[in-house]
């Protein structure tokens, strides 16, 4: 961890959110200060309560589900406080989850564990898109991508400084 310490310090005010502290909110855009200002939620639909629709949010009605417009879908909303699900604990809750046979896609589960337990990957994330483009992760194998020391090349790479 020394080394990735290092490398976030040489990068400086290219990194724009505190790693595993702080969030890009799935409904407005903004940043979520600390994870007791967030919202982690989704919701469940059928006779089988199939899971989907993962996303962090605001603590605030205006950035979270609209329970009353999704149960007119059929849809039942499930969520807790963002920092129910970081740490060890919200780890251990999250790939309890995963192992759950009530899933719609397995990989948007995926996705939000890694947002919430992998070191830069959530400001690295902003920058996927591009670096596909781009070729950055071309000859790479499927861990790669995804390893903190990654991400901060990433946010190196495409990250603005201020």
């Amino acid at each position: 961890m020394e080394k990735l310490e290092m490398q976030a310090k040489i990068l400086g005010s290219k990194i724009k959110l505190k790693s595993l502290q702080q969030w890009i909110c799935d409904s407005c855009g903004g940043v979520i200060e600390k994870p007791e200002d967030g919202w982690f939620e989704w919701y469940t639909e059928g006779d089988e309560f199939i899971a989907s629709g993962y996303r962090i949010v605001h603590h605030d009605q205006r950035c979270m589900y609209n329970e009353h417009s999704l149960f007119h879908q059929g849809k039942s909303v499930s969520d807790g406080h963002l920092d129910d699900f970081v740490g060890p604990d919200g780890l251990v809750y999250l790939t309890r989850m995963l192992e759950l046979d009530n899933l719609k896609d397995k990989s948007e589960l995926i996705e939000m564990i890694r947002r919430l337990h992998v070191p830069y990957y959530e400001e690295a994330r902003q920058y996927w898109a591009q670096a596909e483009e781009d070729g950055f992760f071309d000859g790479s194998n499927e861990v790669w991508p995804y390893l903190p020391s990654t991400c901060l090349r990433l946010i190196g790479e495409y990250g603005k400084r201020d």
